[in-house]
């Protein structure tokens, strides 16, 4: 079922969350759009990428990533890992520096032992912030629980 003003935009190491975002993605018939750090994370060595997202977390560094244009968008699905029980800093710098007053974002979460509801503390912050909704957000980590949480929105 199409949506209008409606868009899928990810962030995503490993390729779990990319895999959650392309299912989110046929389901909306959108073309998911890759949220990309200007710095890439490590892809290989699980330790490097500890490293860094340790760093990033002690220094409070929120990462620059290459613009996402959702000036249109009235819905934004957002997909991203959870790190250490919360959003990766790369998703806080997206959610407080991009224009999203007035617009509803669903997040979708991947993790192998967090679910959604331990990032909505920091999304429900960041969103009073910027004038913006956080609506029907839902952990992505299976078909099931994708479809589950897409349901929500739109009745099969």
């Amino acid at each position: 079922m199409p949506q209008t003003k409606t868009a899928v935009v990810y962030f995503s190491v490993s390729g779990r969350t990319q895999t959650a975002a392309e299912a989110v993605g046929r389901y909306l018939q959108l073309t998911p759009v890759r949220l990309k750090a200007k710095d890439p994370y490590p892809t290989t060595g699980f330790q490097q990428l500890v490293a860094r997202t340790d760093a990033e977390n002690e220094q409070r560094e929120l990462p620059d990533f290459d613009p996402v244009d959702v000036s249109q968008v009235e819905t934004l699905y957002l997909g991203f890992p959870t790190w250490y029980h919360q959003p990766p800093r790369l998703i806080q710098n997206f959610l407080t520096t991009t224009q999203l007053a007035g617009k509803t974002v669903v997040p979708f979460v991947t993790s192998a032992s967090s679910r959604v509801t331990e990032s909505l503390p920091y999304l429900k912050e960041w969103a009073e912030a910027g004038n913006f909704k956080i609506q029907d957000s839902f952990t992505a980590n299976t078909p099931d629980e994708i479809a589950t949480g897409l349901k929500d929105d739109f009745p099969l």
